[in-house]
Parts: C-alpha cells; sequence; structure tokens
C-alpha cells in the first residue's frame, strides 16, 4: 500500500478541485494500491468530501479524512495563538498540517507517507517515488536549487543568514517521512523558530529546513519540477512530479502544461453542472466560445457523465485532435465514422454498452446520425451527445487567469 497525505483548509469551498485534481493524477497513473490521507479541518464540506469519495471509487483506490479541528485542538489553539497576524497573509493554516502528520497517522498505523501540496500534478506512477529507500533519513526531497533549474531565490532569510548552503534548501511540496523519525515536538519547536526568526517568509517550508536540511534524502530533479521555470525553458512535458506554484495554472490550450492539469481535472467530479453555473460571461467566452447552445450542451453532457465512461464515434482525420482535447485515454472506445462498418460499429457498440456510456458523436452530419440512434431509441444527452461543440482548437481560446480557475 502506498499513502500518500494531503492537508486542506477550503474556506470558500473552491479549493478542494485542487487537491482532488492532484489525488486524480495520482490514481490515473498507477496501478499500485494508494491510499490518500487527506488533513483537513471544519472547512471541508459534506458536498466534497463525497466528491473525493466518488473520484476514489472511480478508480478503486482509497481516501481517508482526518479533522485536525477534532484531533488537534489544542494544537490548532497554539497556531491560532502564536501565528494570528500571519496565518491569514501569503499562506493558510493548511501549510502546518503536514507537521500533524506523526500524531494522527503513525497512531493510526501509517509509519511513511508520501507528502504532496495540492498544486502539484504526478505525471508518473507514484509507485516510482515510493520505492525509495531512506537509508535512515527521517525525510526526502528535492533541493529547490534543482527543482527550480537552477533559477534559485538566494534572498531568503536562511540563505542569506548562512544557516544553510543554498545546494542543501529543499522544497516542501513533494517529501517523503519516516513519521517514525520525526520528531513529537516538531510542530510546537518549528512554530517557536518561526517566531525567532520572523524573518522567515516560508513557514513550513523553512522549519522543515531549519530541522532536516542537514539530514535528508536529495531526490531527483523529476521528482519536483517548477512549472514556471520548466515554461520558461520552453521545456517539453514529461514523466515528472509538477509543481504548479506562483497561481501558474491558465486555460491555454495551446500550452502543454496548462492542458496537463485540465487533463486530470477534466477527470473528476468537480468537472460537472456546479462549475458551469458559475462561470462568468468574460469566462464563457474564452472558454469553448460558450454561446447558447454550446453551454447547454455542457451542462447536459455534465449530467449525462454521471457514473459513466466515454466514447466517441470520430472520423480518422480527426482522432489525433479529439485525443489532445478531450484527454482520450488508451482504455476508452474510439469508433471511426469513415469506414463501411462505421454505423453499424456504433449501434452495435451502443447496444453493449447497456448506458454506461456516453457516446461522443463527432461527425460533420450529427443530426443525421442523431436521427437514426433516436428511431433505435437511442437518447440525446443519455445515450450520447454532439462532441463536435467541445472539439476546440488554438483559435477557439484565449488565454485565462488563474483566479477564474479559483472561482470555479
Amino acid at each position: 500500500m502506498i499513502h500518500v497525505c494531503f492537508g486542506l483548509h477550503d474556506g470558500n469551498g473552491r479549493y478542494s478541485k485542487f487537491t482532488g485534481t492532484a489525488i486524480c493524477s495520482i490514481f490515473d497513473n498507477t496501478k499500485s494500491e494508494v491510499t490518500a490521507h487527506i488533513l483537513h479541518d471544519n472547512t471541508l464540506t459534506q458536498d466534497n468530501r463525497e466528491k473525493f469519495l466518488t473520484l476514489a471509487a472511480r478508480y478503486n483506490q482509497n481516501i481517508k479524512f482526518y479533522n485536525v479541528d477534532e484531533l488537534c485542538p489544542r494544537e490548532i489553539i497554539f497556531l491560532h495563538e502564536k501565528l494570528s497576524d500571519d496565518l491569514n497573509s501569503r499562506f493558510s493554516i493548511a501549510t502546518f498540517y503536514r507537521l500533524f502528520a506523526k500524531k494522527i497517522l503513525a497512531a493510526r498505523g501509517v509509519h511513511r507517507i508520501i507528502y504532496l501540496d495540492s498544486d502539484i500534478i504526478v505525471n508518473l506512477d507514484i509507485n516510482e517515488l515510493w520505492q525509495h529507500d531512506l537509508k535512515n533519513f527521517p525525510v526526502a526531497a528535492v533541493p529547490e536549487i534543482d527543482a527550480a533549474l537552477k533559477h534559485i531565490r538566494t534572498d531568503k532569510f536562511l540563505l542569506q543568514s548562512g544557516f544553510i548552503k543554498p545546494e542543501n534548501y529543499f522544497c516542501a511540496g513533494v517529501m517523503i517521512f519516516d513519521l517514525d523519525k520525526l520528531n513529537e515536538n516538531l510542530l510546537l519547536d518549528g512554530v517557536q523558530f518561526l517566531k525567532n526568526c520572523p524573518e522567515c517568509e516560508c513557514f513550513d517550508q523553512d522549519i522543515l529546513n531549519a530541522f532536516f536540511a542537514a539530514n535528508y534524502l536529495k531526490l531527483e530533479q523529476k521528482f519536483d519540477s517548477f512549472v514556471e521555470v520548466e515554461k520558461n525553458e520552453k521545456n517539453p512535458v514529461v514523466r515528472k512530479i509538477y509543481h504548479y506554484a506562483g497561481n501558474c495554472i491558465e486555460l491555454d490550450s495551446s500550452d502543454g502544461y496548462n492542458n496537463l492539469w485540465l487533463k486530470y481535472f477534466l477527470k473528476t467530479p468537480w468537472f460537472g453542472i456546479e462549475i458551469f453555473g458559475r462561470l462568468d460571461k468574460k469566462f464563457g467566452q474564452m472558454y469553448l466560445k460558450l454561446h447558447t447552445t454550446a453551454k447547454k450542451a455542457l451542462i447536459e453532457m455534465s449530467v449525462a457523465m454521471r457514473g459513466k465512461t466515454r466514447a466517441f464515434f470520430v472520423t480518422s482525420a480527426e482522432v489525433d485532435l479529439i485525443k489532445q482535447i478531450l484527454s482520450v485515454r488508451d482504455d476508452e472506445e474510439i469508433i471511426l465514422a469513415d469506414t463501411t462498418e462505421a454505423v453499424p460499429n456504433l449501434v452495435c457498440s451502443m447496444a453493449k454498452a447497456q448506458g454506461k456510456k456516453l457516446f461522443f458523436i463527432i461527425v460533420p452530419k450529427f443530426s443525421a446520425v442523431q436521427e437514426l440512434l433516436e428511431q433505435l431509441d437511442f437518447v440525446p444527452e443519455r445515450d450520447f451527445i454532439n462532441g463536435r461543440l467541445f472539439v476546440m482548437t488554438k483559435e477557439d481560446t484565449e488565454l485565462d487567469s488563474f483566479k477564474l480557475i479559483k472561482e470555479m
């Protein structure tokens, strides 16, 4: 069993989708059994909890929840007392929840975890990371100088003061913890360190570096790579763990890193009817040019997809396009629409699916196919949908901001 862990504070109910997208990327890229442990507080809504459970069920994986407000009340009060002026500034209180992992998880028989920030996409098999031998080190992480491809900030207090050498300062967004080797008082000692060194601005990362920078296993760069730097270097998307730090997610279909995040987001329960209800007019115009018909189709599709997988009826000339735009998986059925047996193959496949698949019909003459399918008692928006409305090209979209995604 692989154990991964996330900290979650969701003040407006809209941040859970980022954690869910990160978890989806893990589940989607591994055949290993995984349990995702979510250390959350009272801001986790029942609706978002159910979405996490739905996501796990889709992949036959496991998710467990731990309410730190209930399990660690003294520590939460301590944090608010000591850092009340800072917790509502740059960082969320959830940045400290990883420091509760030993108390909460070790007591429940979990002794080793991979901790991940929520702005992460795991574009490789998480088992590659899990298999690392910690060699008696308490933690493993990627040095920031590697994660940032040498573009490290040198004005951080721990570096300027000489407390830590630049080559040893590590990122806290992806870490392996041997919980048995962590100090019981890590949180208390860490918060006191911040009070003694108010120049520190990276909170949990500076705490962890202060205690472990001289005693940790250095991981390869591919296990924590900053997307912003990768973009600037014009590097292609490969099999790595990508860190979207700095609000660098946009809705730009011409950018491979944005497409990567969207690829996994579209597979989560957070991509659904409730999102479109919150889209403003500007966002609607930028995303798929949402005229009335297309927006209606998106809503219908999100409802129709509940509990179903996808299949595609498409011309051979457009197969590569729809694979890219709609993130078609290898296990999703594609029926070519320009063969002599096209329509019989489609009807046969729809009959076998028995309502378990939603067929995206992506052909020039959708109305003719629709008429035929309706004569055979297949129902639009239940059994099939006009998939051409969802095919967008570079010319169909414009850059959007991370803020709009956060507000979805």
